[in-house]
């Protein structure tokens, strides 16, 4: 049973601050510098925040987006929202003014933190078709001059009153099965569903159903990620039960400076799979590693495949491991103990790297319904492998081969949307994933496509493509691969090579790469990818294009799931996908 002090977050939040007081709990970027606060100071913001948005008239229950990117006050905002019982609606500031009036009218946010004057303004465009917004909080800037607006300042002023009964009465009134937080995913019909997350469903996801285990006084973990995204915000929220430090920086995932990682030496880092990959090519290439590595992996390829290392060789193979994993450890600040990963299945090569380099990756495959599902890399790591359920969670596989979930960790359903939440939640309580899986004879979960997401090809298969598009994008030279086939007789890809990497590949400039090289690089490619697949679902031809695909054709998710509309990819590319398909094809075969 919940105690007072453990009924939800922001009520375990205020026990650490008593408890940790002035030890640092946030570090926050401002330029080349880092400024700390403490639990303690930390806490009075909270607090401060929590009172003022009784002070601006709102009732427990109303929600509050929080629109805006990684910073002190977004934290602030989240966990005031979660302690003064205002479900909170996170939403990206990068989202079109269509999709901000759809989720906040939606949601019937009546206030909203925002990231600075140019948000308010378009929120102040759309004002007059979102009738419950009545306050605006500006995360960053002043708001002078425009209504209905608020500098951050000037929200806190209004609850600096501290009154520890009051924010007692507050966080008891909190109960663990209210709404704490509405996340709003793309749905088939391309209006957005509001998940909804309670109290219980967040610490569930945080604690895995274990007892809550204090962090050690050094641990510092880095948020890299996106706060908008699930898997960054859990970071920060598990560092809020654990009495964990935590540094924000402001540049996230591909723009993070290698040096500012390693300045604040920390002691876990969470990144998507290609963020870790590109992380892994940077370190090697900055520490002269590259050399080392291919006759790392070399050795081993050997070693796998029964052949016997002479002494030399095998002295070699440890000496390797060894270095690696120093020039690593020493990019990363050399404090690090593990590195988490989720929101798509890590390249086995590197997998098999960190193992080699014996420093922990730990993944993890989870949704926005469902939070975090299960853990891999503790003990072992199977190429594919998303890892086993965690102790609060249950997973079924379906006759027609879907994941199915259950637990405390899953959705109560999708906000005023009663039919969507019958159609994904059944009535024993399993949460359908839409994700095909399988679930190996220990108890490891492998997905193997969409449900949806099917192809029938003209010569009677049927194969996934999410599957095959994973596999072309963990190999370092393609960056973005959209696999075409439906209807059609045989597989096909467009695909959007990395000429940063062929360049170096070829020893070359980048800009004198000729489209020859690079298709001839992505064709050897395709084949050795090939070989891993059964003859139907082989890549026999594809399209190189110029760019990266626009987010109307492939998206990702809240927890870093790739998306695909097969509709507007047909649309979109109709000429190069016939060109591809006559027979008088420019594309490249393989």
């Amino acid at each position: 049973m919940n105690t007072a002090q453990d009924r939800h977050l922001a009520a375990i939040f205020f026990n650490r601050v008593r408890e940790l007081g002035e030890r640092s709990f946030i570090k926050v970027q401002r330029g080349e510098q880092f400024d700390e606060i403490s639990w303690r100071d930390f806490g009075a913001k909270v607090r401060a925040a929590i009172f003022a948005l009784y002070a601006l008239g709102l009732n427990q229950g109303d929600r509050v987006a929080i629109i805006g990117e990684n910073s002190l006050e977004w934290l602030c905002a989240d966990l005031a929202t979660l302690g003064g019982g205002f479900p909170n609606v996170i939403v990206s500031p990068g989202l079109s003014d269509r999709m901000l009036r759809m989720i906040l009218g939606h949601s019937g946010c009546r206030a909203a933190f925002v990231q600075n004057e140019t948000v308010v303004g378009r929120l102040l465009d759309l004002k007059g078709q979102l009738p419950a917004l009545d306050c605006l909080i500006v995360l960053d800037g002043s708001g002078a001059g425009l209504p209905c607006a608020l500098s951050f300042g000037e929200f806190l002023s209004r609850g600096a009153r501290a009154d520890e009964e009051r924010l007692g009465a507050i966080l008891e009134s909190v109960h663990p099965d209210d709404l704490a937080t509405i996340m709003y995913t793309s749905g088939s019909t391309g209006e957005p569903k509001g998940v909804m997350r309670t109290h219980n469903n967040l610490l569930a996801n945080i604690t895995n159903g274990r007892p809550i285990s204090p962090s050690d006084p050094d641990e510092l973990t880095v948020i890299v990620l996106n706060l908008n995204h699930l898997f960054g915000r859990f970071g920060f929220l598990k560092s809020v039960v654990t009495g964990r430090a935590t540094a924000v920086i402001e540049a996230t995932e591909n723009a993070v400076n290698m040096r500012t990682i390693d300045a604040l030496a920390p002691t876990a880092l969470a990144m998507v799979p290609r963020v870790i990959e590109k992380f892994l090519e940077k370190i090697f290439d900055e520490k002269g590693c590259r050399e080392q590595c291919e006759r790392l992996e070399e050795l081993d390829r050997r070693k796998n495949t029964g052949a016997e290392l002479n002494g030399l060789e095998s002295a070699r193979f440890e000496e390797l491991r060894a270095e690696l994993g120093e020039a690593t450890r020493k990019a990363l600040g050399g404090r690090i103990k593990y590195l988490a990963y989720g929101g798509a299945a890590m390249p086995p090569r590197i997998i098999r790297l960190f193992e080699l380099m014996r420093i922990p990756l730990l993944g993890s495959y989870g949704i926005t319904e469902c939070g975090g599902v299960t853990l891999s890399g503790v003990g072992d790591n199977k190429p594919g492998s998303l890892g086993r359920p965690f102790a609060n969670v249950e997973l079924r596989i379906a006759e027609d081969g879907e994941l199915l979930v259950r637990g405390p960790t899953v959705t109560p359903g999708y906000f005023n949307n009663p039919e969507a939440t019958r159609e994904a939640i059944d009535a024993e309580g399993w949460f359908h994933t839409g994700d095909c899986g399988m679930i190996d004879d220990e108890g490891c979960l492998f997905i193997v496509g969409r449900k949806k997401d099917i192809f029938n090809c003209s010569e009677g298969s049927n194969i996934y493509p999410g599957h095959i598009e994973l596999l072309l994008e963990n190999d370092r030279f393609i960056r973005q691969a959209i696999l075409l086939g439906d209807q059609r007789p045989f597989i096909a890809a467009l695909i959007v090579p990395d000429k940063k990497l062929i360049a170096g590949e070829l020893n070359k400039a980048e800009s004198s790469l000729s489209d020859g090289e690079i298709e001839a690089l992505i064709r050897s490619r395709l084949e050795e990818i090939n070989r891993e697949l059964e003859a139907y679902e082989r890549v026999r031809k594809f399209g190189i294009m110029p760019t990266d695909f626009p987010p109307e054709v492939r998206s990702v998710s809240v927890f870093e799931k790739i998306k695909i509309e097969r509709k507007a990819v047909q649309e979109r590319y109709e000429k190069i996908i016939s060109a591809i398909y006559s027979t008088a094809s420019n594309g490249g075969s393989v």
